[in-house]
């Protein structure tokens, strides 16, 4: 039985924007991209590197193709330690 994930939708300058292509995107992919930034459109990849200086290009690169809001996530691995801070 699979689970139907609601969408992920978050409030912003433009609007609502529903993330829930782009996660379910990471989920499946998640293991091919470990270390590396991730861009995409949806659930299209625009560009990947695990150089943090050449992130803005790749956002550069999605607006170039049309892209209005490029979602940009850094892949860490499963393994790391999620960290929590208070103040």
């Amino acid at each position: 039985m699979t689970t139907k994930m609601l969408p992920q939708v978050h409030q912003s300058a433009l609007g609502k924007v529903d993330l829930s292509r782009e996660r379910e995107w990471i989920l499946q992919h998640r293991q091919e991209y470990v270390g590396q930034w991730v861009v995409l459109d949806g659930d299209r990849l625009v560009g990947h590197t695990a150089d943090n200086s050449l992130v803005a290009a790749l956002v550069s690169q999605a607006r170039a193709e049309g892209v209005r809001v490029p979602y940009v996530k850094f892949i860490s691995s499963e393994s790391e330690p999620i960290w929590i801070g208070w103040l």
